[in-house]
């Protein structure tokens, strides 16, 4: 068969991949909607396949082309890496939008503290937050959806590099005038109150986990997505919750929650860095990389298997 293709092509399936809609790839490519419509036709023709069907407003991908998209983008990627090699990446001009995903705990903590650091030494960059689906953060990844995950839960796959940047411990949050739970609660005063639970998506697990492990009782009120309206709950209640320390001595010191010690212990959770792993070097991503390690990174010499 004839290469009846080109790059141009390729761009096109990558961007519509991503953004599910011909106006948006056009968009994004800076070419007419025509144009990626004429593109799509090829390319349609060529794998004889649809790719892409319409449903609720939007491009569905079919299953031939989530097997082509990986392969596809990481054509383009080592491409372009290898037509940019002869250019140094500079921190100071660079225009990039690097994709993070955090979770809620990580936008009201890590975040400040990374952008704090890219005003300075990237000040023409961008940063585009999204916030942490467990499901689907290793996957962000190897779709090319995100450049870097920091997170606590161990996201498997030996395409990803990890990075233990710091260890997190928790501690119980209360409302501060509590009338029964003082700083330091017994395991029956705990079990005898309701509590504010967190979804697993944020990544939170390890106080769940370990009360599972020692049968310990808790009966939740409510399973919140994040720990963003955590102190409004427990401010019109008399609920229980927990939260990682940081979060909860910095809403401690706002006079939003009362500080309590669980009354068992948990173990430290590690908080990690992941980038894709890849063949050819990425130089922005590489820098990326180092930047949050030098931020966040605390020094300790953490085991990340």
């Amino acid at each position: 068969m004839a290469n009846n293709y080109d790059l141009s092509m390729l761009r096109v399936f990558v961007s519509v991949y991503k953004t599910r809609s011909v106006t948006l790839a056009a968009e994004n490519l800076f070419v007419a909607q025509p144009t990626v419509s004429y593109a799509l036709g090829k390319l349609r023709k060529r794998f004889g396949d649809e790719l892409f069907v319409r449903r609720h407003q939007q491009l569905v991908p079919t299953r031939l082309a989530d097997e082509l998209y990986p392969r596809l983008r990481e054509v383009l990627e080592r491409l372009d890496a290898v037509m940019n090699a002869a250019e140094a990446f500079d921190p100071a001009a660079t225009t990039r939008t690097f994709r993070l995903v955090l979770s809620d705990v990580g936008i009201t903590g890590l975040l400040p503290k990374i952008m704090a650091a890219l005003s300075v030494r990237a000040p023409l960059a961008s940063v585009d937050v999204v916030p942490l689906a467990l499901s689907h953060a290793g996957e962000a990844l190897w779709l090319g959806d995100a450049d870097a995950v920091v997170c606590t839960p161990v996201l498997n796959g030996q395409d990803l590099d990890r990075t233990p940047l710091f260890t997190q411990p928790y501690i119980g949050v209360r409302r501060p005038d509590h009338p029964r739970i003082g700083p330091t609660p017994n395991l029956a005063e705990f079990e005898a109150e309701r509590h504010v639970s967190v979804a697993v998506e944020t990544g939170h697990t390890a106080v769940d986990l370990r009360i599972r492990e020692l049968g310990i009782h808790r009966d939740v009120a409510v399973t919140l997505p994040s720990f963003t309206g955590i102190a409004g709950v427990l401010a019109s209640t008399t609920y229980l919750g927990f939260a990682p320390r940081v979060y909860a001595e910095r809403s401690a010191r706002l006079g939003e929650v009362g500080l309590y010690e669980l009354p068992f212990e948990v173990p430290e959770s590690v908080v990690s860095l992941y980038t894709i792993r890849r063949d050819l070097p990425s130089p922005e991503i590489d820098w990326l990389r180092e930047l949050v390690v030098e931020i966040l990174g605390d020094g300790s010499t953490v085991d990340p298997a």
